[in-house]
């Protein structure tokens, strides 16, 4: 598997640790230095986003994924493409058409994800 097909493989299992709120592999999979900026512009670390899914105060039930695509340039890579997140937050539940891109970066033979900016779709 060349580098570019297992960052899309990991990108994927990221997407599956925030339905499952699999708090063990989104520790693997996210880097210390997260910045994972929402489409409503709201910035979480690690560290707060990984305790609003543990917590319940955001609950991924779908993510529908589309287009990916990933772009290795040495040790850090560019994964870009569409989703559809079937999401409550609070009592509200919400569905959002996204488009996004997220960086990794491989440290030590170890890809992690270290951003995230996602735009919604009209």
């Amino acid at each position: 598997m060349g580098d570019a097909a297992a960052v899309l493989a990991l990108d994927e299992a990221r997407f599956d640790a925030q339905v499952a709120g699999d708090k063990a592999r989104l520790e693997e999979l996210l880097a210390e230095e997260l910045h994972y900026t929402h489409s409503n512009a709201l910035v979480d670390t690690k560290a707060t986003y990984i305790d609003s899914i543990i917590s319940g105060r955001v609950r991924y039930r779908q993510i529908d994924r589309s287009n990916q695509n990933a772009a290795v340039f040495g040790d850090a890579a560019l994964c870009t493409g569409t989703a559809t997140l079937h999401v409550s937050v609070g009592v509200h539940d919400r569905t959002l058409n996204l488009r996004y891109t997220d960086v990794w970066v491989r440290r030590g033979g170890t890809w992690q994800m270290v951003a995230w900016q996602s735009t919604l779709i009209a």
